[in-house]
């Protein structure tokens, strides 16, 4: 098989190619794997449960991601969960009541919340799902309490469980291997918001799929229904994974891998076909057809991608338990994940790296096709290429599209208009990368000087237009990557630490030591200690129409008792005059009338509430949530975190509080921003070598003419490595350039991201140039030392050595 021979031929000359294509391979494997197992499973909460019906959606949460449902009452809820457990195939029926709750051993908060806030439901609940008693038994009364073993308690231990409007002494009853605090059914009736879920257990022996239907038919059309594998909706609903930063971060990985295996690997397969230009001629001269010639290159691209993507493959398995694991320890993944997916995603990365293979070879081989069988005749002289016309096309419609993302970047949201601007500049980056053939050589058209150095920069720039871009296009996708993505970092940050201040009203904010917020006796003992008013938030919602509404409890600023405050965003969705009495469906099911007044919210809550009432309005309505945060300016602190320790509730300054808040962000973001960019900064060195080694070793006669004619061996290696340097200048300055699109963009987009009342917001560019000015002056010197590697190994070798070469 020719394409095999030519490939165990060429091996040196396609190993940089297979290690990049490796490497990419590797990522995009690991990431996927992780992202696979960390897909949204069936909560172990439920595992038992072969049913799980919820209420239809009736919008979103704020964050525009999670799903908010309406809500059965309790009444409701439970006659239908009897209707169902009286049906045959049904062994049991659960209503569940669900609530936020804290445990505490004196003034310490028990259990770990890393992966969201504590969950407490009633007794029964726990026939739901899959985890084990390990010792002691049921909750007998409202005095007893099962505790999860990761509590550290034991049966017969005293504990204090929280509410929001209860404190209760308890005796741990029982132990198990589940997360839930679990109470007697009463206890949590009292403390849970409404109904949001009925779980039933088929009976042994029963077909699951008739006992959905069976409770679809109990609960109507107003409800859906989720039976095997689609129980995972609820896992993917609630956020309770904790895995979205890591699968934003894992995202970006695979869409970088995918990006560098197309633009870099495949512009380096590309060139490798371009400087085998008399190769190929031979084999035309000797009867090849041009199809045989460019089956052959596609032959070898896909056995070196076929190669590389099992290597890759190999790799990646191992380090997709490397990569979530330092991902768990990062906070970035939840505590419970484990690898649970392996074929699928390793079998997409391979098929991704050898269509990348073969797409990288496709163009060229269509080129090296239509080779004449004299060009095997011809000297190696210098001669101009030409850029075919498709290059310059699609760079056209890359740099449309990067003006497109530009201008949305504008209009989005925060979220939106971030991703927005890193498209914008990596599709502005591909534009320039497509048609970097035909303007670098006019570029170095103007190296100034009549020196030998400069008179061969120009010419040499001018015959091997492909193996410049080759060349700048690491040092072009490092710049554009780094100046895009930490020039957001600081630009979002910069704006957030200067606009966002202020926004929260009080000196202090007094918050849940375990992020899960505040009970109603932490909010009444903080009032005892505030100079003034207390302002607090109990998020939470009520339906009109079906509809979800975002809303508010408040103690400062709240509307009078028994009426609600509408911004007047909300009131013109409506259709709400001021003044007109409304009919709400609260968020225990129950439905009343109030009347409404209209006005515009303060910029604290305007971004995510739209409906505001008085907070005891929204606690007589919503008894199982806690209270977000509370701000106030205290008398006294000490004495306030004093009174709250055994509230699991602590005292920080609100600048601080920002501060923190601010800092999490750019943490999250910076280290997103590095790992991308350590990542691209290995693909650079592997690209570059290996295209410098391929241009190295395709120039060797000309190499060898030098020498002959009296040029020094330092001389002939500044030829290379100038023109290398010139290459990653070109494309650091290139991709900086390209980035600023997006990054000014972004910052129009920013300026009503803040308090309106102030008018917009002046937001400029910030860039990060302490940490840019030594990544770039990596990049220079990486340029610099593949430049001079090669050729000072092909120096070692006399001039006469070098011209017989065998081509």
């Amino acid at each position: 098989m020719i394409a095999f021979a030519m490939v165990r031929h060429r091996l040196r000359a396609v190993l940089g190619g297979l290690v990049s294509l490796a490497l990419a391979v590797a990522l995009l494997s690991a990431s996927a794997i992780v992202i696979a197992s960390s897909l949204p499973t069936v909560p172990p909460r439920y595992e038992r449960a072969d049913v799980l019906a919820v209420p239809e959606a009736a919008g979103t949460r704020s964050d525009g991601v999670t799903v908010a449902r309406a809500v059965w009452t309790r009444d409701e809820a439970d006659a239908m969960a009897e209707e169902i457990a009286a049906s045959d195939g049904v062994a049991a029926a659960v209503a569940e009541r669900r609530f936020d709750v804290r445990v505490m051993d004196g003034e310490r908060v028990l259990g770990d919340a890393a992966d969201g806030a504590f969950d407490g439901a009633g007794w029964a609940s726990f026939g739901l799902g899959g985890s084990r008693m390990l010792d002691g038994g049921a909750p007998s009364g409202a005095d007893q309490v099962v505790l999860p073993a990761s509590y550290g308690r034991s049966v017969g231990d005293r504990v204090t469980v929280l509410t929001a409007g209860a404190e209760r002494p308890m005796t741990v009853s029982g132990v198990t291997g589940g997360e839930d605090v679990l109470v007697s059914d009463a206890v949590a009736d009292a403390a849970a918001t409404g109904v949001s879920l009925i779980g039933a257990v088929s009976a042994p022996g029963a077909d699951t799929a008739a006992a959905g239907e069976l409770v679809q038919g109990v609960l109507g059309p107003g409800a859906e229904v989720f039976t095997g594998a689609d129980r995972s909706a609820m896992e993917a609903e609630s956020g309770g994974s904790g895995n979205w930063a890591g699968q934003q971060l894992l995202a970006l990985l695979g869409v970088l891998a995918v990006f560098v295996s197309v633009f870099a690997v495949g512009t380096a397969f590309a060139f490798q076909v371009a400087v085998r230009r008399r190769e190929l001629a031979l084999l035309r001269a000797v009867g090849a057809s041009p199809g045989q010639v460019r089956r052959m290159l596609l032959g070898e691209a896909a056995l070196v991608g076929i190669a590389a993507s099992l290597a890759g493959a190999a790799l990646g398995a191992p380090g997709a338990v490397l990569l979530g694991e330092w991902m768990v320890g990062h906070e970035l993944l939840s505590s419970s994940w484990e690898v649970r997916s392996v074929a699928v995603p390793v079998a997409v990365a391979v098929l991704i790296g050898v269509a990348t293979a073969v797409a990288g070879v496709l163009g060229a081989s269509r080129r090296a096709a239509a080779v004449a069988p004299l060009e095997a005749l011809r000297p190696e002289a210098p001669r101009s290429e030409t850029v075919p016309r498709w290059r310059l096309w699609a760079a056209g419609a890359a740099a449309l599209a990067g003006a497109a993302l530009a201008a949305a970047t504008t209009r989005g949201d925060t979220g939106e208009a971030i991703g927005f601007a890193l498209g914008s500049s990596l599709a502005l980056a591909a534009a320039s990368a497509v048609a970097a053939p035909a303007y670098l050589p006019r570029l170095f058209a103007l190296v100034p000087g009549r020196s030998p150095l400069a008179e061969l920069l120009r010419a040499e720039a001018a015959a091997g237009a492909r193996r410049l871009a080759a060349t700048m296009l690491p040092a072009l996708l490092i710049s554009a990557l780094a100046v895009t993505v930490l020039g957001l970092t600081d630009t979002f940050g910069a704006a957030v630490d200067e606009h966002s201040r202020g926004e929260i009203p009080g000196e202090a904010m007094v918050m849940g030591e375990d992020g899960g917020g505040l009970t109603d006796a932490a909010l009444d003992r903080t009032r005892e200690h505030a100079e003034g008013e207390v302002f607090s938030r109990l998020s939470t919602g009520v339906y009109v129409d079906g509809r979800w509404v975002e809303s508010v409890g408040l103690r400062r600023d709240a509307p009078p008792e028994g009426t609600v405050w509408a911004s007047p965003a909300t009131a013109a969705r409506f259709g709400w005059r001021e003044g007109d009495t409304v009919e709400l469906t609260w968020r225990d099911g129950t439905a009343g009338r109030v009347p409404v007044t209209i006005g515009p919210f303060p910029p604290e809550l305007e971004l995510w509430a739209e409906l505001a009432l008085s907070h005891d309005l929204a606690r007589e309505h919503d008894p199982g949530t806690f209270t977000i945060a509370a701000g106030f300016d205290p008398v006294d602190a000490e004495a306030l975190s004093s009174a709250l320790a055994d509230q699991g509730a602590r005292v920080e300054a609100t600048a601080q509080v920002i501060d923190d808040g601010i800092a999490e962000e750019l943490r999250l973001m910076r280290m997103f921003a590095w790992i991308i960019l350590a990542l691209s900064l290995g693909y650079a060195v592997v690209s570059l070598a290996d295209t410098l080694s391929l241009a190295t070793s395709a120039r060797r006669r000309d190499i060898a003419l030098l020498r002959v004619n009296g040029v020094h061996r330092w001389q002939a290696a500044a030829l290379p490595a100038a023109e290398s340097g010139l290459a990653a200048a070109a494309g650091l300055v290139l991709g900086t350039l390209l980035s600023l699109p997006g990054l000014f963009a972004l910052t129009v987009g920013l300026r009503d991201d803040f308090d309106p009342r102030r008018g917009p917001a002046e937001v400029s560019v910030h860039l990060p140039w302490a940490e840019l000015g030594p990544l770039f002056a990596a990049c220079l010197a990486i340029g610099l030392l593949a430049a001079l590697v090669p050729a000072a190994r092909t120096l070692r070798r006399t001039p006469a050595s070098m011209a017989a070469e065998r081509e």
